[in-house]
């Protein structure tokens, strides 16, 4: 389908890869012109206030921009020829940043949607940028050209339930694959909570990030065209009412779908999946679990919440909030490895000003491993006692006060924290804004990342980054020109403000204080 790439292809875009570039005369250029500039025309460039409500939107992932106007090959390149995952309408592939060296999954289609299409899928695509929680795989990039979609997300190795199911998960005790479902059933309750239907809720849509940790993949190759037809891409996990007529969905065929999973994990088996689509679509219409299961072999708490689930009446399965108080997931106790720098990092946070917050948020993006963002979802998921996908004061409070057992401190610690860290105002820390604070710095403000980080912001290359670079890593924001002004104000030395940020403001901007 010409979407692999040749080995000399690789080889080039390997040599090609963006040298960290030496701007020391440049910036020794532009700080004597700055110099020369007139008292009188530094002081008429001094900033307006910035409307704090305006900004508070570049916060908001759904403002951060998932379209690419440039070639997926300008970005990415194929690392292996060895193709993930066969699919009928693409494949998948392993590919490297050529900036960053970070490992993504790339999943490559053809291109046979019209114009129209094309830019309903791509709101859709940026409407999922809102998604912010550590069991759900992130989207990085979209691209698309005459003959290929290109769909940039998160990296994960560790295969998915599907594949485990057939090895030891469907052996372990109790404890362990309630602790595994209880991330699915997280996932999709904060999903509903969005007032996102999945629709495509499948075994090998979930994927291992890190031991026992779980990611739910939003999106699948054939989402890339099943968008437009409403179906749910893996017929077996379908619930009955979506086979009628005119149906429309609704949150409980997730349940429906999630109920399935469960089941395999506790049976080892599927309940419905038949040798034909056909035989597999009666009996999910008509309640046929196979006959061979023995339906006694598994503990009465585990039984109770999966037969609720797949209840064939969708008004009378639980919610997902609903599910998460079954008694089936009591035995569940929140591990106890120590959180203790994380809740450091946190206390120790600095705001400054807003635009770091932005640049910070961006380069977590683009720059931070996948080892140090599952460590922190660990993290996150540990606070998180209520599985709701995010922190409330009383669960960060509880952690400060186990912690230093002083409750008049713990609570001032925590009112101060979401003062620094709530951008939004919702009185939740979410999974964004704590990556934010918990990150570590040291390691994110290396002298190599700090200088890509500058060069992709810096789109012309001139050594500078202007309020037009900045803004096209936004999509549908409120900031009219003279705001985005505002923003690159608040990184200008006051002395030497001439509405862009230099690598040394950049710099000083970031690190001051770390």
């Amino acid at each position: 389908m010409g979407c692999q790439a040749s080995k000399k292809q690789r080889k080039t875009s390997r040599d090609n890869r963006p040298s960290l570039l030496d701007g020391s005369n440049d910036l020794q250029k532009q700080k004597l012109i700055t110099l020369e500039t007139k008292p009188e025309e530094r002081k008429s460039k001094q900033p307006k206030s910035l409307d704090k409500n305006k900004i508070v939107e570049l916060f908001q992932a759904e403002h951060q921009q998932i379209y690419r106007n440039k070639k997926f090959q300008h970005d990415y390149f194929i690392t292996e020829e060895k193709v993930l995952i066969n699919g009928f309408q693409g494949k998948i592939f392993v590919v490297e940043n050529k900036v960053t060296g970070l490992k993504r999954i790339a999943k490559i289609a053809r291109n046979v949607l019209t114009n129209n299409q094309i830019n309903e899928y791509l709101d859709y695509l940026q409407s999922l940028k809102k998604i912010d929680h550590p069991n759900i795989i992130k989207l990085f990039d979209f691209y698309h050209d005459d003959k290929h979609i290109y769909l940039v997300e998160e990296y994960t190795d560790g295969g998915d339930l599907y594949q485990r199911l057939n090895t030891e998960m469907h052996s372990q005790e109790k404890i362990h694959v309630a602790y595994v479902f209880q991330q699915v059933l997280s996932a999709i309750n904060y999903l509903h909570q969005q007032d996102i239907i999945h629709k495509n809720i499948t075994m090998s849509g979930v994927v291992i990030a890190q031991k026992s940790n779980l990611l739910i993949k939003l999106i699948g190759l054939d989402d890339l065209y099943n968008i437009f037809q409403d179906f749910n891409s893996d017929i077996s996990y379908r619930a009955p009412e979506t086979f009628a007529e005119n149906y429309q969905w609704n949150k409980a065929a997730d349940i429906w779908s999630a109920g399935i999973i469960l089941f395999e994990l506790m049976y080892g088996t599927h309940p419905f999946k038949d040798q034909t689509r056909q035989l597999t679509v009666q009996n999910i219409k008509r309640n046929n679990i196979k006959e061979d299961i023995d339906l006694n072999s598994i503990n009465d708490d585990a039984f109770k919440l999966i037969s609720d689930m797949i209840n064939p009446d969708h008004k009378m399965r639980p919610n997902t909030k609903e599910c998460l108080k079954y008694k089936f997931f009591k035995t569940i106790r929140k591990s106890s490895m120590k959180i203790t720098s994380a809740l450091l990092r946190i206390k120790e946070f600095q705001r400054k000003n807003e635009l770091r917050l932005i640049l910070l948020s961006l380069m977590i993006e683009y720059l931070m491993s996948k080892e140090e963002r599952d460590k922190i979802a660990q993290t996150f998921q540990k606070i998180d006692i209520n599985n709701d996908g995010k922190i409330s004061k009383t669960e960060l409070y509880q952690q400060y006060f186990e912690s230093s057992g002083n409750e008049n401190l713990a609570r001032q610690e925590v009112d101060r924290i979401f003062q620094q860290l709530d951008i939004n105002k919702n009185q939740f820390l979410e999974f964004n804004e704590f990556l934010i604070a918990s990150c570590n710095k040291t390691a994110l403000f290396n002298e190599e990342n700090l200088m890509n980080f500058f060069n992709k912001l810096d789109r012309d290359h001139s050594k500078q980054i202007s309020a037009n670079e900045l803004k096209v890593f936004f999509y549908n924001t409120k900031l009219s020109q003279s705001d985005w002004q505002q923003v690159i104000h608040l990184g200008e030395k006051k002395e030497e403000m001439n509405n862009k940020i230099s690598y040394e403001e950049f710099i000083s901007l970031l690190t001051e204080n770390e």
